[in-house]
């Protein structure tokens, strides 16, 4: 056996030969190559969860971060503002200069602000207030040109 052949070639290549060569014994043969069981292993799928600091590394207090969180910003925002800061930093410089792993790292945020501007912008509710409201209607005339006149 060579070193591109798993530990299964031996076996599965001689189950095929076997089913191409007896027609008969095909189900027989093959029905274990479709045996797909649902495993459910810790931490595989959809796990939704809050992410409490005392789980992270430990760089200070827990209190300091679960307060941090709680009263000044929640990690994407303090993602968001520095993903904005850093973007805004490489338009007053010349990204040109970047090599291309950072070219590609500037075109992988560029996305990721993109679409999360995109996701906000799909799921941002309707204003409770007139104040709210009248804002939100200058926004989108000031982003929309072509409603001023609607």
């Amino acid at each position: 056996m060579n070193a591109a052949q798993g530990p299964f070639h031996r076996l599965t290549s001689r189950v095929l030969r076997r089913t191409i060569t007896h027609p008969t014994a095909r189900e027989a043969d093959v029905s274990w190559l479709n045996f797909n069981p649902e495993v459910h292993w810790p931490f595989s799928g959809s796990v939704t969860q809050d992410i409490h600091p005392s789980l992270l590394a430990k760089a200070g207090s827990d209190e300091i971060e679960v307060r941090a969180l709680r009263e000044v910003a929640s990690y994407g925002k303090q993602i968001g503002v520095l993903s904005d800061l850093l973007l805004a930093v490489v338009a007053s410089t010349r990204p040109k200069d970047l090599s291309d792993e950072g070219k590609h790292a500037l075109d992988q945020l560029r996305t990721m602000v993109t679409d999360i501007r995109r996701i906000k912008e799909q799921l941002h509710p309707l204003p409770d207030d007139p104040d709210a409201a009248r804002e939100l209607i200058k926004a989108l005339k000031e982003r929309f040109p072509e409603l001023k006149s609607a």
